[in-house]
This record gives C-alpha cells, structure tokens and sequence, in this order.
C-alpha cells in the first residue's frame, strides 16, 4: 500500500513538472522560419575594431552578409528605446552608471568600446534592416517596475514593422506581458544553468514559469545542452530551441543535434543548408491552398473611427493576416489574407462596428504570402 501512494505522489509530481514547464509548440513551424538565417550576436561584430556589439555597423555587416540579428533593448530614463547589452554602461562605453537611469542624450555622449559608434535606438534598426533579414529582440529588464514600460515601448515599434521578429527575455514577466497583450508575437525563455541565483536558480534553470508564459521558443545556453531540464524540453516536450551561442564550426555542429535556430559570434558560418528548411518551405505552400489574399480599397466613413484598431482586433480574433493603412483620400487600404470565410466574416464584423460605415470596397484577389503572420497597422 505504502508503494502505491509512493507511486502516486511520484506521478502526480510528474504531471505538476510537466503542467509548470510546458512551452506551447502551436507555432513551431512560423518559428522555424528563424532557421533559414544563422543569427549574428549582437551584430556581427568585433569589439576590437570599428563595429563593436549592438552597433549600427555590426548590424550593417550582418545584413549585408544575410545573417539575422540577435540585439539587446533597454529603456532610458526618458523612456527610449536603446540597443545596448549591459545594465551598466562601465564596460562597453567606460562610463558609468545604469542606462535605466540615464537618458538617451546622456548615452550619446559616449563611444561604443575603441569604435566612433554610438549605442543605436530601437527604431534606427528597423528603418535601415526594413525586413530584409530576422531579428531577435532580447527585452532587457532589471526593475519590475521598468517591465510594462519597456515591453510596451517595444511592442509599439514592433507593430508597424514589416518583417520576421521574435522577443525573448530572462524575465518571465516580459514573456507573460507579451502572451497577454500581443499574442500573435513570437515569444521565447532565455535560460540557462543558474548555479548562484540562490532559491530561484532550479525553477529559472528549468523554466518552470512556462505555465505563466507559454512560451513558441527556448533560448538555451549551449554549454548546457546536458541539463536535465532542457533535455526534458527538448526530448519530451518537443520545445522549438534556438542556441546561444556558437562559437565556432566545432560547436555549431555539436548544437545541431539539441537546437533549431543558433545565434553565433567569433566567426562566420554561412547559410543553413539542411533538407528540413525545404521541407518545411513546402509543408507550408501546401496549407496555403485553401487561402487566399485580397488587395481592398474601402470607401466610407471608414477614417477617424477606430477602423484600423478594431480592424485589427478582428482579424487577430479570426486568424487573418495582413495590413491596414489609412489613405489620404479618406479611404483605408487593406491587404488580407485568409480563408474566403474568414475574410467575408471581417468584412461583416467591421461593417457592424459602431460609427463605421463601408459603402464600397474595390477589391482584388494579390499571391499569397507564406509568410504572413500577423494583420498590423502600417503608417
């Protein structure tokens, strides 16, 4: 008797383990898309020349050589976005200081390391990369109080970009904020093994606040791929895992046998060349069959309403993926992409919107886009 309650509460600990640390692989493929890029650290830098880490020139080199971008965000004082990596400014710009408690003018007072650049903002990045390569966005927060504010700083940025994004933190207060007010945003755990982090280091280490955030992706320190905990990730809960980082070609192929997408610095690997890139690309055309997209012009009192809120709102709520944009002619410019019935049932839901009136739509069925994921509101 005394073995079988042993087994029990063994098995009941099992399932709360499983229930705490599970990560949600609904989007496993959308995040796959990360794996046709190898993704430069910070850029791809070196801090003894002219691009430093998190500068504009690392960044320009790594698009210019087709690498994705991992790059870190904090907000300043005067709540501005900054892309630097240390909470404290002494090592890559020899000042001193917390950037939290800095303003942005201060921070441009200093050099990035031996370089003449200067730490760059959130919204430089994205004008000059414009889509053209992946970006993974680390939310640096340090303050409980600074986490609403920055994660809304960067989900305000990140919502009228056009191209493949996904955040990521050590918080899991920022990956609950992204679960609960942008959704249809990529989100990703950082971890590692935390051997000093005292009572927090175990459910840190194994991510046991997965429950809270449900995360698409794992970021997981290479160097312990052997961690029971990502392990049972990996191997039983089947966790979309992306590498940091890879030093060298050694190492990259030692974290292809634990990992999907890999973050590297120190040297240059190339572009993926593996088979499940080009399977996946056509398991993805294959479900595009029954989608299609329309090109909309829509005439009416359809401006100064909340159209493209609410137009928003709706199509997240149906699975409808696109753009809206207001025209200077009065009238709002829309792409979207869905199953005719989704579309057709938008349409309705906004027309029975308070204070919208749609009195005409010229419409015109555009190729599907693959990689269309989210309907957003562009400027």
């Amino acid at each position: 008797m005394a073995g079988l309650i042993v087994l029990i509460v063994l098995f009941a600990l099992f399932l709360l383990f499983c229930f705490l640390i599970w990560p949600d692989n609904s989007r496993r493929e959308r995040m796959l898309a990360f794996a046709d890029h190898y993704i430069a650290h910070r850029g791809l830098h070196d801090n003894s020349g002219p691009a430093p880490e998190n500068s504009m020139a690392a960044f320009k080199l790594a698009v210019e050589k087709g690498y994705g971008i991992e790059f870190d965000v904090h907000i300043t004082r005067d709540e501005q976005l900054v892309i630097i990596h240390d909470h404290q400014i002494d090592r890559i710009m020899g000042g001193t200081g917390k950037v939290e408690d800095m303003s942005l003018n201060e921070l441009r007072g200093y050099y990035l390391l031996h370089s003449k650049e200067k730490a760059p903002t959130l919204w430089q990045l994205l004008q000059y990369v414009q889509g053209r390569v992946p970006l993974i966005v680390e939310l640096k927060a340090e303050r409980d109080q600074k986490v609403d504010k920055l994660c809304e700083a960067v989900a305000f940025e990140l919502d009228a970009y056009e191209g493949l994004t996904c955040v990521e933190s050590f918080h899991p207060g920022v990956v609950r904020w992204f679960k609960k007010n942008r959704p249809q945003m990529l989100r990703g755990q950082l971890s590692e093994h935390f051997k000093e982090e005292g009572p927090m280091g175990f459910p840190m280490s194994a991510c046991l606040f997965n429950f809270a955030t449900r995360p698409d992706f794992i970021a997981y320190n290479m160097k312990f791929a052997d961690y029971f905990a990502f392990r049972f990730l990996r191997n039983v809960c089947q966790a979309t895992c992306v590498a940091w980082t890879v030093h060298n070609p050694e190492e990259l192929r030692e974290a292809e046998k634990n990992y999907d997408v890999f973050i590297f610095e120190g040297f240059e690997p190339g572009r993926p060349e593996r088979e499940e890139t080009t399977a996946r690309r056509l398991r993805e055309e294959a479900k595009m069959g029954d989608i299609v997209r329309k090109h909309m012009l829509v005439s009416g009192d359809v401006q100064g309403v909340g159209f493209r809120y609410r137009a928003t709102y709706i199509a997240q709520a149906l699975g409808v993926t696109g753009w809206v944009k207001n025209l200077y002619d009065e009238r709002v410019e829309m792409e979207v992409q869905g199953t005719e019935a989704q579309i057709a049932e938008m349409i309705r839901r906004l027309g029975a919107q308070r204070y919208v009136e749609i009195r005409d739509i010229e419409e015109e069925t555009i190729p599907v886009d693959p990689r269309s994921y989210e309907f957003k509101v562009r400027y």
